[in-house]
């Protein structure tokens, strides 16, 4: 190698070091929190500069914690006099207090930037005196793993705060993209920083809730089809589906011949399929979940055995309508894999919008009745307004009319009832109340107003009339709220505390035929983890594939 080439590698080394000494230099700099007022704590939410709709939503679902009048939390005010600065540069706050408790929380955005980065901001509130709480962060399963391991390298002068994951789910991490092998054992998510507490639920909880759905729905689960015109409708008394008054539960066997249910039950296992984007840690984490929440319901008495056949895609980068070529080759395999006709089997689909949308819409086109013989399931990557408000755009279901199971973490039709006066002014939720009128989904203003009532629960304790001392006390009450809200052990939020499965039913069509609406959206739950109970189905009408129409 020539000397000028030497140097120039040394040159370009050494430029390269100085831009991240002065960028990390730069990010000590503008990474500058407030001062905390004496008898005052703080909780930091760290979110990037465009999040602007979800701070809106966290102080929405605070405002609405306001109507809380049980469990202790009467006299609770949210000060947003100062949420929604008109200078992009200052902090948002809101200033939370209860009536004849002294001291008030300050909850206030900081926000992660390349010059002021997650790590940056750990530091600066670390060197502040007092440290915050708690931080409010993981609205991804990849940013929460950043910011945990940020928290856990870092010398806190004294209470260590807490780490409070909204929205991110992962049960595990993969720190590196080729660690994915069978043998692989990664840690938890949780165990990067040992005072995480998560408020949403994990991957695992979201997998064991759409298993044991689908395994309880006849026109769901793999196995025979139900036969064509025989719709199960909901009953809380008879269970999570009744049978028509009058008739038994009859199903199409393998020759077409009805068949009753209790004599279906004849091959060792149904074959079914699980795409997995490795590009993509949420993908893998969710798609192991799945195959053990999937082998779990096999082992239960009269629930079908599921084989799960995965392939590994290595990028979740493509297309809107169109699979990129590692998709398509998954694609053309499932199609000629399908089942036989009348019967139906399963396909794991752990992505978000856009790469679920153009590979069920593949599949779909690739084979007349395919779409008859595959339910996809999946956690909460694809959110409910891509369905519901968005749907005439990111999801036409005439073109992609395989029913889809997903998972929502609060009640995403929980509008307010008409003549309700509760809600704060501004913060009402009113509901679609025209035809064609669609409204946001309320899912996470109604999970940030659970949130809120937990943390005040734990904050504001009822034996005293002061605001808790420190990050320590925060802690300890997490631990002991009554009703518990979190597994102490490891600090999840406990199963069976809210969770919510969605079911799109798309409108079986025949050739030439148009039938309205174009599909069902249904919302059920799973009150104490009794029966699953529909609480809301509404119809979806769209007027062309590509656009123009509305929800009903």
């Amino acid at each position: 190698m020539r000397w000028w080439l030497v140097a120039l590698v040394f040159l370009v080394a050494s430029a390269v070091m100085v831009v991240r000494i002065g960028s990390w230099w730069r990010g000590l700099e503008l990474a500058k929190p407030l001062p905390v007022p004496s008898g005052d704590q703080e909780i930091a939410w760290m979110h990037i500069p465009t999040s602007g709709e979800t701070w809106e939503h966290f102080v929405w679902g605070l405002k609405r914690a306001e109507m809380a009048t049980t469990q202790g939390l009467r006299g609770l005010r949210v000060d947003d006099a100062a949420a929604f600065p008109d200078r992009t540069t200052a902090v948002p706050e809101v200033v939370i207090s209860r009536d004849g408790f002294a001291g008030r929380i300050r909850v206030r955005w900081y926000k992660i930037t390349d010059y002021a980065a997650t790590a940056a901001w750990v530091q600066a509130l670390a060197q502040r005196d007092p440290a915050p709480l708690a931080i409010v962060g993981g609205w991804s399963s990849d940013r929460a793993r950043e910011l945990a391991e940020a928290m856990a390298s870092t010398a806190w002068p004294g209470e260590k705060p807490l780490l409070l994951l909204a929205t991110a789910t992962a049960e595990s991490v993969y720190l590196e993209e080729d660690s994915y092998r069978p043998d692989y054992q990664p840690p938890k998510l949780l165990s990067l920083y040992e005072r995480s507490y998560r408020f949403c639920f994990t991957n695992r909880q979201m997998a064991d809730a759409v298993t044991d759905f689908v395994m309880n729905d006849p026109e769901l689960r793999p196995g025979p089809v139900v036969l064509p015109g025989l719709r199960l409708v909901p009953s809380a008394a008879a269970g999570p589906r009744a049978i028509l008054p009058g008739l038994a539960e009859m199903l199409v066997g393998t020759a077409g011949v009805p068949v009753l249910a209790n004599q279906v039950v004849e091959r060792p296992g149904w074959p079914a399929f699980a795409m997995i984007w490795k590009d993509d840690p949420y993908s893998l984490d969710l798609a192991q979940q799945f195959r053990a929440a999937l082998a779990e319901q096999g082992e239960r008495p009269g629930r079908p055995r599921v084989f799960v056949e995965s392939s590994l895609i290595p990028f979740s980068t493509g297309r809107l309508n169109r699979p990129n070529p590692f998709e398509a080759q998954v694609v053309d395999h499932i199609l000629a894999n399908l089942p036989r006709r009348a019967e139906r089997t399963l396909l794991v689909i752990p992505t978000v919008t856009t790469p679920a949308r153009r590979v069920l819409s593949a599949l779909a086109l690739g084979t007349p009745g395919s779409a008859r013989r595959l339910v996809a399931i999946t956690g909460d990557g694809i959110p409910i307004n891509a369905l519901f408000r968005d749907g005439d755009v990111l999801w036409p279901v005439r073109s992609i009319p395989i029913p889809l199971v997903l998972f929502t973490h609060a009640n995403p039709f929980d509008w307010d009832e008409p003549g309700s006066t509760a809600a704060p002014p501004g913060y009402e939720l009113p509901p679609p109340t025209h035809p064609g009128e669609v409204k946001n989904s309320t899912e996470d203003i109604q999970l940030f107003t659970l949130m809120g009532e937990v943390l005040v629960r734990a904050a504001f304790p009822d034996d005293s009339n002061r605001l808790i001392p420190d990050a320590d006390a925060l802690l300890q009450r997490f631990q002991t709220l009554d009703p518990p809200f979190f597994d102490c052990e490891s600090g999840n939020r406990l199963a069976g505390s809210g969770e919510y499965v969605i079911v799109l039913r798309p409108a079986v069509r025949a050739d030439g035929v148009v039938t309205y609406p174009d599909a069902h959206l249904e919302v059920w739950t799973r009150p104490n983890n009794g029966l699953w109970t529909c609480i809301h189905t509404r119809p979806i009408i769209q007027t062309n594939r590509f656009g123009g129409g509305a929800n009903e």
